[in-house]
C-alpha cells in the first residue's frame, strides 16, 4: 500500500519573510519522498514561527488535524525539532500520532514508528534533546540580555531619537555600539514633550506631525498615531533610563534627550487618572472638572443645553454650566461666565505682581525626586554587593522586596507634585500683552493656566429675574487674600453689563 504523506517545513526566524529556509526544506521532504515512492497529499508551512513558546502555528495544527482524520499515513519533516521543541506539544502530540497510526520520517534522521512503544520512546529522547537545546539557547539570550540592562546598553535596535555608531575590528568584525543622539529626531521628540506641557492635544500633536509628513520611528508610510505619539513622551529612555520587565532598571548607557524636570512633568500629566476618565470630553469646557463648582452644594460644574426662553424656541438651545448635582442648584451661560473669568484673570495677569501667582513650588516634588534616587542607589548598591558575593540570594531578594515598593511610592509621589505649566508660558502670558496671548491659547492651554494659578470659580445661586449678574460669581486665586470679583465688576467695561441686561 502507497504512503500517503504530509510535508511539513517550519523555520522560527525569518525577519525579511523571504521563505529560503522553508523552501530548502521543502525541496528536501519532496526529495525524500519521491525517493521512496510515496504519494503527497500537501504540503504544510509555517515560516518565522517558534515552536517552542508554544505559540499558534496554523499550518501545524491543520496537519495535525489531518492526520487525526486519516489523511495521512505519514509525516516527513527536515529534522524532529521543526515539529516540536515544546515539551507538552510534543506528548499531546505523540499520542495523537499514535492512535491516528501516523509514523514520522525525517531527511536528517530516520523512519519513527509512533504504533510502537519503543518508537514513541524514541521520539520522546530525540524531542527532549531539541527542547534541551531551545531552553539552554534561551538561558543564554535571558543572561546576555541581563548583562546589558546591568551595563545600561540598548536591547535590540536603536530608539527613535539616537543612532547607533559600530566598533569593529579591522577585519569588519563588531565589536561593539554605542548610541549617540539623533538631533533630527531627539527634537521631534522634544517638541511633542513641549507641545504636550502646553497643553496641545495628543490629536492636535498627531495630525500636525502627519501633516508635516515627520518620519515615524517605524519608517515606511505608516503615519503617526496618538498612542505612538503618547508611548514617545512616557519613554524612560528619553531621560537615559534603562527599562527592564516593565520598570525602572537603572542609568543608560546612551545621553538624555529631555530634560528630567520636563519628563517628570509630562508623565504627570499623560497618566493623570482623571485624563483617563474623562476621555477630555469634560476639558473641553473652561470651569469642568474641577475649576469651577456649585456655590450651594459644592459639587462640580458641567455643561448642559438648555432652553432659556420657552418663548424663543427658534434661537435654539444654550450652553449653561449647572450643578452636577441632581439638584441642579445653579444655573449660568457658559458664554457670559467665561467671559467675565477671561477677563477677570487677564486683568490679574496684567498686575506687577503677577509672576508671583505662576512661581512653582517644585521645592516638593525636588525632595521626591531625590527620595526615590536615594532608594535607587541603595537597590543599586544591593546588586553590587550580590554580584561581590557580600550577601547571598535571600538577602538580596528581601532588600529588593521592601525597596522596590517604596521606589515606586517614591516615583509616584514625584510625578504628582509636579504642577505648573512651562516656563516660556509664563512669561509670554504675564504683562500688557496677557490679552492677546489668552485668544492664542486652546481651553485645555487654558485650563493649565488656570489650575496654575490656582483659580476657583464659585457660581452661586441667583434671584430670579433677566440679564447675567456678574456678583453672583466668585473667582478666587490660591495666593490672593481677597476673592477677585468684586474689583473686577468696578472696573467692567459698561457694554459687558449692558450685554447681559
Amino acid at each position: 500500500m502507497t504512503e500517503v504523506v504530509g510535508i511539513y517545513a517550519r523555520i522560527s526566524e525569518d525577519p525579511m519573510l523571504q521563505e529560503k529556509g522553508v523552501t530548502r526544506q521543502l525541496e528536501d521532504g519532496r526529495a525524500l519522498a519521491q525517493s521512496r515512492g510515496w504519494t503527497v497529499l500537501d504540503e504544510w508551512v509555517d515560516n518565522d514561527l517558534s515552536a517552542l513558546r508554544g505559540g499558534p502555528r496554523p499550518a501545524y495544527e491543520a496537519l495535525m488535524t489531518a492526520a487525526s482524520r486519516g489523511e495521512i499515513t505519514r509525516i516527513v519533516a527536515y529534522g524532529m525539532a521543526r515539529l516540536w521543541r515544546n515539551r507538552k506539544e510534543r506528548v499531546d502530540a505523540i499520542e495523537l500520532l499514535a492512535a491516528a497510526r501516523v509514523s514520522i520520517s525525517l531527511v536528517k534522521g530516520s523512519d519513527i514508528d509512533l504504533t510502537s512503544a519503543a518508537g514513541r520512546m524514541v521520539a520522546g529522547i530525540l524531542g527532549e534533546a531539541d527542547t534541551l537545546e531551545s531552553e539552554l539557547k534561551g538561558e543564554r539570550v535571558a543572561r546576555a540580555a541581563l548583562q546589558r540592562a546591568e551595563e545600561g546598553r540598548a536591547n535590540g535596535a536603536v530608539a527613535y531619537g539616537w543612532r547607533r555608531i559600530y566598533e569593529q575590528d579591522k577585519n569588519g568584525r563588531v565589536l561593539g555600539f554605542t548610541d549617540e543622539v539623533d538631533e533630527s529626531e531627539a527634537a521631534i521628540v522634544r517638541e511633542i514633550v513641549d507641545r504636550l506641557l502646553a497643553r496641545e492635544s495628543l490629536n492636535v500633536i498627531t495630525a500636525d506631525l502627519n501633516a508635516r509628513e515627520v518620519p515615524t520611528p517605524y519608517g515606511g508610510d505608516r503615519s503617526w498615531g496618538t498612542s505612538s505619539v503618547r508611548k514617545l513622551a512616557l519613554r524612560l529612555s528619553n531621560i537615559a533610563r534603562r527599562k527592564r520587565a516593565g520598570e525602572d532598571f537603572g542609568p543608560a548607557a546612551w545621553p538624555p534627550i529631555v530634560e528630567q524636570d520636563k519628563h517628570d512633568q509630562v508623565v504627570a500629566l499623560l497618566t493623570d487618572p482623571s485624563r483617563v476618565q474623562t476621555r477630555g470630553g469634560a476639558r473641553q469646557h473652561l470651569l469642568t472638572f474641577g475649576i469651577g463648582c456649585c456655590g450651594k452644594c459644592g459639587s462640580a460644574l458641567r455643561v448642559s443645553n438648555r432652553w432659556v426662553n420657552q418663548r424663543r424656541k427658534e434661537l435654539g438651545k444654550t450652553p449653561l454650566y449647572v450643578c452636577d448635582a441632581a439638584s441642579s442648584c445653579v444655573g449660568r451661560r457658559q458664554e457670559w461666565v467665561d467671559d467675565l473669568v477671561e477677563r477677570v484673570v487677564v486683568r490679574r495677569l496684567q498686575e506687577p505682581d503677577a509672576r508671583d501667582l505662576l512661581t512653582r513650588d517644585d521645592v516638593a516634588a525636588q525632595a521626591a525626586r531625590e527620595h526615590a534616587a536615594g532608594i535607587r542607589a541603595r537597590l543599586q548598591a544591593a546588586a553590587d554587593d550580590y554580584a561581590d558575593d557580600l550577601l547571598d540570594r535571600d538577602q538580596f531578594h528581601r532588600i529588593n522586596a521592601k525597596l522596590r515598593p517604596a521606589l515606586e511610592e517614591a516615583d509616584r509621589e514625584a510625578m504628582r507634585l509636579v504642577v505648573g505649566v512651562p516656563s516660556d508660558m509664563v512669561t509670554e502670558m504675564v504683562g500688557p500683552q496677557a490679552q492677546e496671548r489668552w485668544k492664542q491659547l486652546t481651553v485645555l492651554q487654558r485650563r493649565a493656566l488656570l489650575t496654575a494659578m490656582g483659580v476657583t470659580v464659585t457660581v452661586m445661586p441667583s434671584r430670579g429675574g433677566p440679564g447675567f449678574k456678574p456678583e453672583s460669581v466668585r473667582i478666587q486665586f490660591e495666593r490672593d487674600d481677597d476673592q477677585a470679583t468684586p474689583e473686577a465688576i468696578r472696573n467692567m467695561p459698561t457694554d459687558f453689563l449692558e450685554a447681559r441686561s
